[in-house]
């Protein structure tokens, strides 16, 4: 049988994305041709099958050659700000998997990628490697690892304690419920599959357990009940981005919203029902299994041709929920739209009606706070525009700032360093209650709108000079570079740290002239004394990692400052 399924494998691989994979460096003598280029079309699977990109996309996102450091293929998903990393390797036999050694070499190229080390890169690989690295520098960015074969779905412990140490580094001590960085190893019959359900058209089936169903039969046939977290997840599993490739958009990541439903299914899976909106599936026919047809409490279904059109963001988020238990606990409002016997055009009315409206974000509450009203009186008296509510017209200008810029800013100027690493694991995190800290600590009776305005002139100093000193290195990598990147925000706080009160506590009008002369000075001293500190206590550790996590933050913060 698995002779059969390589067979099946290397012909659907070959369709897909033969032509889209570089091959020069390949000679058409090569013995090992075929196999080298199996090799990348199924890495190039792999990205297709995690991010939902085109196949060309995909294509293009293979790195396999010479001196690629162990990485095959790497691409970077800006919607989902996730980085996904592929080591593949094509095993004629159909059994067996990758040895620990290529996998050992995988793990340390994952290293250098996240650190920018182009130096054990191929030179044709240097501006991909900064690409790749500059995108993991974003608040929020993750890093998704797969290990690609079309052998065995699992690996030995060796190979496997090798990509287990380098997540395990990524991630940190005190990196919260969902680190930086996961990996997944997929084998043949994942392949198989995955392939077996990616056809042109995007058309899928599932079968669904759909509890306490019931059906309306006109005008348009449907079902509609609950369905548990356990099946979303695995329907996300086999399918991926196609499970949701007729909705307007695809899953956004780890977005504030998310974050919380994320927490609500790992952590209060019987509340779930009451907290979510549900999922809208259109299908071109469903079969219901005769078994279940004489109860409604469950049913079992085939869905034809399905599409998630409404829900992409719950249905991405639980396939992220580690605790199997608690996703059996999860139900969420689930709906069958049936498009055998609808009109022509009426898939596109649901799929758009039902995304009409706009989402909602944690920061939008803020318009709420009477504190954030007061401060913008206070800055609209010495003529600052402040705009705390979310909006495409607004631009940054010397007498023009948003709610982001503010929160930024005042996070760096709070003596407590955790601010500072809440902003940079993403500053979302300020606005999901706005009763208690870290919004509080910040936005307070105490806080007037010249100081928060003033932060926002030193913060902006700060940037500069980072940006100017990064021009003047001879290399993107390495801690000269890392701490520019990943320690921005600690060097924002160390600029308010030593600036004292007296740039900040004046009127706007009143602001120091000198501040960003001032600003420039003390970076100068604290840029050196963190690289000293860092290449001394920190040799080998991930900056990317070092600045997100709140004790080692706070630890380089007080030996430097």
């Amino acid at each position: 049988m698995s002779s059969l399924r390589v067979r099946q494998t290397r012909d659907r691989l070959w369709q897909l994305f033969e032509q889209h994979v570089p091959k020069n460096d390949i000679g058409d003598k090569d013995p090992e041709r075929e196999t080298k280029i199996l090799t990348r079309c199924l890495a190039a699977f792999s990205i297709y099958r995690v991010t939902g990109c085109s196949e060309a996309e995909a294509g293009g996102s293979v790195w396999d050659g010479s001196d690629d450091n162990g990485i095959d293929a790497a691409f970077f998903d800006d919607k989902e700000k996730e980085v996904v990393v592929v080591q593949s390797k094509w095993i004629q036999s159909g059994s067996g998997e990758p040895s620990a050694a290529d996998v050992a070499t995988f793990a340390n190229g994952v290293r250098d990628l996240v650190e920018n080390q182009t130096s054990n890169f191929s030179k044709r690989l240097e501006d991909r490697v900064s690409a790749i690295s500059e995108a993991l520098s974003q608040p929020g960015a993750t890093l998704r690892l797969v290990l690609a074969s079309t052998g065995s779905s699992s690996i030995a412990v060796h190979a496997t304690n090798n990509l287990a140490r380098v997540i395990n580094e990524l991630n940190g001590e005190d990196s919260g419920e969902e680190g930086l960085a996961t990996f997944e190893v997929i084998g043949l019959s994942e392949v198989f599959r995955g392939l077996a359900n990616s056809d042109e058209n995007g058309k899928i089936s599932v079968e669904a357990n759909i509890l306490e169903w019931s059906y309306i039969s006109q005008p348009i046939p449907a079902y509609y009940g609950l369905i548990d977290g356990f099946q979303l997840k695995a329907w996300w599993n086999a399918h991926g981005k196609r499970l949701i490739s007729r909705n307007i958009r695809f899953a956004l990541g780890k977005t504030e919203v998310n974050d919380q439903i994320y927490h609500t299914a790992e952590h209060e899976p019987q509340s779930f029902w009451y907290f979510n909106n549900g999922i809208t599936l259109v299908a071109e026919k469903a079969t219901r299994a005769p078994a279940s047809a004489a109860s409604h409490a469950s049913g079992i279904f085939e869905l034809v041709g399905a599409s998630v059109v409404n829900g992409a963001q719950t249905v991405s988020t639980i396939a992220r929920v580690s605790k199997d238990e608690s996703l059996g606990q999860v139900r969420v409002p689930f709906r069958v739209i049936l498009l055998n016997s609808a009109p022509e055009g009426f898939g596109q009315a649901v799929t758009r009606t039902n995304n009409l409206q706009n989402r909602v974000e944690g920061r939008d509450f803020v318009s709420q706070d009477p504190e954030q009203a007061r401060l913008r009186e206070e800055m609209a008296i010495e003529g600052i525009s402040y705009e705390y509510q979310r909006s495409e017209s607004f631009s940054s200008s010397e007498t023009s700032c948003d709610l982001i810029e503010v929160t930024t800013a005042l996070a760096c100027a709070s003596p407590d360093p955790s601010h500072f690493v809440a902003v940079k694991t993403g500053v979302g995190r300020f606005y999901n209650d706005l009763s208690r800290a870290p919004y509080k600590a910040i936005f307070n009776a105490q806080m007037s709108g010249a100081r928060a305005f003033n932060a926002v002139r030193v913060l902006r100093s700060v940037d500069t000079w980072i940006e100017e000193k990064k021009t003047s290195l001879d290399k993107r990598s390495g801690f000269r570079w890392g701490t520019l990147i990943h320690g921005n925000r600690a060097l924002a706080a160390l600029v308010f740290k030593q600036l004292g009160t007296k740039y900040l506590d004046v009127s706007i009008r009143d602001f120091p002239a000198d501040t960003a002369v001032k600003v420039d000075s003390i970076l100068e001293n604290s840029y050196t004394a963190v690289v000293d500190y860092l290449e001394l206590h920190h040799p080998n550790k991930f900056l990317a990692v070092l600045f997100k996590s709140p004790g080692k933050g706070r630890e380089v913060y007080d030996a430097v400052k």
